[in-house]
């Protein structure tokens, strides 16, 4: 495989045979490689050109992490999801935020706040969009929902020609998790249409992980409508017309999880901490219901996307068994922000971090970065974040950015409507 070379000139890299495949070819792009043209030679010399885009590998430092205030919220929200989209304007990507269900009361609403590109990370203000009676205009949630699951489609990571903000599972206004999938198309500023009712998980789920990889939505645990959390995971492909094409059971976790996190790598799907116990909706503040500390893992498909394999049990990631943190996925490293775990209640949102490597994520450690709470956003002494919702995008240097939204302060017990960034 010849490479286009940073400066002129082509690169090589040699691809063995186990790498080729029917329908994949697997190497390492080697570091002198630049943008433009990529050519794959066969040993009987056939010849096949193609463009590609050659972005530089992210290089975020843990140890130089500095949380930085952001434009707050307009309420203070807990079991919100939040979802980010990259939209190309001009030579830049600008990324999307948008919040559905705010509140321990699910609430209706949908909010969107654009990066600033080409900044720090900064974001404007936080916008409802369209709230009327009349449905065909109504640019909100048509019907309330709280710790459901978030996440944006593109044609930059799935067949679809747009962009689409999808809102799955989550709890009603009487408290039971639904199976409800709801989808809008959006832009770099707003909601551009009604959300619809698109095709429904296979049963009712709340407090899920969901990861949009390679087109498909991997939407993994959760709690029933009884607060029990499941062993269930499901893959749905996202067609080119926004729709889900069914909604696929894939080999279930090795044990229930709800409120925790996880990722998705080329190989390999990682679900991280989280609880196996019956909890109220959000998981609750309780500490007496153990948190996991372990992590599973499954191969997938590169291809297809499904699993090619059971889930097994894999390493213990976390230094102690945690729930309802923020998991930030910054391409070479993992965040995880606030949650319940012991001594959570002396700390003031811890952030810690894991490093990654292919598929492979190594050990949380700890405390890194800047302490999140200051005298805008937080008495001094505050307690940890229990439920904040996070994001995460690249600007188009490749510089990674994130941000964390709300939760509820384990000491004061009070909801916060604070927004964190870096």
């Amino acid at each position: 495989m010849r490479f286009t070379r940073s400066g002129g000139g082509e690169i090589d890299a040699v691809v063995p045979d186990s790498a080729w495949s029917a329908l994949t070819i697997t190497t390492t792009v080697p570091d002198s490689a630049a943008s433009g043209t990529v050519t794959v030679i066969t040993n009987a010399g056939i010849r096949l050109t193609a463009t590609v885009h050659v972005l530089s590998p992210p290089a975020f430092d843990a140890a130089l992490l500095t949380w930085q205030t952001r434009t707050s919220f307009p309420r203070a929200p807990a079991g919100v999801a939040l979802a980010a989209a990259e939209f190309p304007v001009g030579s830049t990507l600008q990324p999307f935020s948008s919040g559905g269900s705010i509140a321990m009361v699910p609430d209706s609403g949908v909010y969107v706040a654009r990066a600033i590109p080409g900044g720090d990370g900064s974001i404007d203000a936080w916008v409802r969009q369209r709230d009327t009676t009349d449905a065909a205009r109504s640019h909100v949630l048509p019907v309330p929902r709280a710790f459901a699951a978030a996440a944006v489609a593109t044609r930059h990571n799935s067949r679809l020609d747009g962009s689409a903000l999808y809102v799955i599972g989550g709890i009603d206004a009487a408290g039971r998790a639904q199976a409800t999938v709801l989808g809008a198309d959006v832009t770099a500023d707003s909601v551009s249409r009604r959300f619809i009712f698109l095709e429904p998980l296979p049963a009712p789920v709340a407090g899920a992980i969901a990861v949009v990889r390679r087109g498909r939505i991997y939407v993994i645990g959760g709690t029933d409508d009884q607060g029990r959390p499941q062993q269930a995971v499901y893959v749905g492909r996202i067609g080119a017309d926004g729709h889900i094409d069914g909604w696929y059971e894939q080999p279930p976790l090795p044990g229930p999880r709800a409120y925790g996190g996880g990722l998705v790598r080329d190989g390999r799907v990682v679900a991280i901490g989280g609880v196996a116990d019956s909890v109220p909706p959000g998981g609750g503040l309780d500490p007496t219901p153990q948190r996991l500390v372990t992590s599973d893992t499954a191969p997938v498909s590169l291809i297809s996307g499904f699993f090619t394999g059971p889930w097994g049990s894999g390493p213990t990631l976390l230094p102690e068994g945690r729930s309802q943190f923020a998991l930030l996925d910054v391409g070479n490293a993992v965040l995880v922000v606030g949650g319940i775990y012991a001594g959570a209640g002396t700390n003031a949102a811890e952030t810690i971090a894991a490093p990654v490597i292919g598929d492979s994520v190594g050990t949380f450690a700890g405390p890194v970065g800047t302490q999140i709470w200051d005298q805008t956003c937080g008495p001094a002494g505050a307690g940890t974040l229990v439920g904040p919702a996070g994001v995460t995008w690249r600007e188009a240097d490749g510089t990674p950015r994130g941000l964390v939204l709300g939760g509820i302060d384990l000491v004061t017990q009070l909801r916060r409507g604070c927004t964190w960034g870096f």
